[in-house]
């Protein structure tokens, strides 16, 4: 396997995609970046749905406890991965307030840094299609290996997990019970307690 080099650049009819070196090398650019998560905090699903069309289960948003629909279930991660494989592709139901913020931090030179667990089912490639099909904003896709000044999922692990200065949670059933015992995670629910946060 072949070292990747940066500056990456990767070039669609739309737009020309550049990861600066600094991103994966941790290094701070002057401009504000956010690093965001895209299902459960861009867009969001009906899970209850997916599950009763491809388990032929009923459940509730409630009954979602964990972020790991494995754990909820008690089925294999291949399965759940399966289940995705079927939904990533579609149309995106976004939440209120997402795509105006993003474009709004965009117009303003922010870096919009995409980490999501979609690139596992996408690739790299697909999910830039995808982002630019649907005209979600973003500057380029990272895989949580940079510094950022926000940081904003629906993951606790996945927050904790990153150099970032603040941590947003966006609230969601399954991410309702953590404990945040360091203190670190600063809870929202909704896109307008983000941009009242965000500035």
């Amino acid at each position: 396997m072949s070292a990747v080099t940066y500056p990456t650049t990767v070039t669609y009819p739309e737009v020309t995609i550049t990861w600066p070196k600094e991103w994966c090398l941790g290094k701070a650019l002057s401009k504000k970046r956010i690093c965001i998560d895209l299902d459960g905090v861009v867009c969001e699903y009906n899970f209850p749905k997916i599950v009763k069309d491809f388990f032929g289960v009923d459940l509730s948003a409630s009954a979602i406890f964990a972020y790991d629909l494995a754990d909820v279930l008690g089925v294999a991660p291949s399965l759940i991965n399966t289940m995705f494989k079927k939904q990533v592709f579609g149309k995106p139901n976004f939440i209120d307030g997402a795509i105006s913020t993003l474009k709004e931090w965009k117009s303003k030179g922010y870096e919009l840094a995409i980490f999501s667990n979609r690139i596992k089912h996408m690739g790299l490639d697909g999910l830039a299609k995808w982002l630019i099909d649907w005209q979600i904003p973003f500057s380029g896709i990272d895989g949580g290996c940079g510094e950022y000044d926000v940081h904003i999922d629906d993951s606790p692990g996945k927050l904790m997990g990153t150099d970032s200065k603040l941590k947003l949670l966006f609230t969601q059933p399954w991410n309702e019970r953590c404990l945040n015992i360091q203190g670190r995670l600063v809870r929202v629910k909704s896109w307008r307690e983000i941009r009242e946060i965000v500035r």
